[in-house]
């Protein structure tokens, strides 16, 4: 009688930004559910324990910090939870996005676009960085998903989907 191969993630520890109630959480149910150690990173820490408690109730495979990766010191932070409470990073998966803003170029407010930058490109980042030399001991990989404003057509919006299909691609 064959035996069935171990669960995908069996002794992987993988990060996971932006655990809120939606992507972030199934990401990290996922993790455990596959047999891996989930550290789930995102600003809100009452969230965090109740996601953690959801998706592991005796708390032997998951960590949790309250992290804000806008800041480069959270960041490491929540990198190190991992190693200490691991022995390393495998995967780092980065659902954190501030995707509430959008708008076209001639009513921009660019401190608003500044803040969305600062979370969505160098926050993603940020927390790569400070994932960077677990990963590399171990060959790990990065995950990043991106925003659900994809999904949604929506009128009056720049980018290069917008100019592709004017273009008939």
């Amino acid at each position: 009688m064959p035996t069935s191969p171990p669960p995908l993630l069996e002794g992987k520890t993988v990060v996971v930004s932006g655990v809120g109630t939606g992507l972030g959480h199934q990401v990290a149910a996922a993790v455990v559910r596959d047999g891996g150690n989930a550290v789930l990173g995102a600003r809100t820490e009452a969230r965090l324990a109740e996601s953690a408690a959801a998706i592991d109730p005796g708390g032997a495979r998951t960590a949790y910090r309250a992290t804000d990766i806008t800041d480069e010191r959270q960041c490491e932070a929540l990198a190190a939870l991992a190693r200490d409470r691991f022995g390393g990073i495998d995967a780092a998966v980065h659902v954190a996005a501030w995707d509430s803003h959008f708008g076209g170029l001639a009513d921009a407010d660019f401190e608003t676009w500044r803040g969305v930058v600062d979370v969505n490109l160098l926050g993603t980042l940020r927390m790569t960085r400070a994932c960077l030399p677990a990963l590399k001991e171990r060959g790990g990989s990065v995950v990043f998903i991106g925003a659900r404003s994809r999904r949604w057509r929506r009128p009056r919006r720049c980018g290069r989907r917008r100019t592709r299909r004017r273009r008939g691609r």
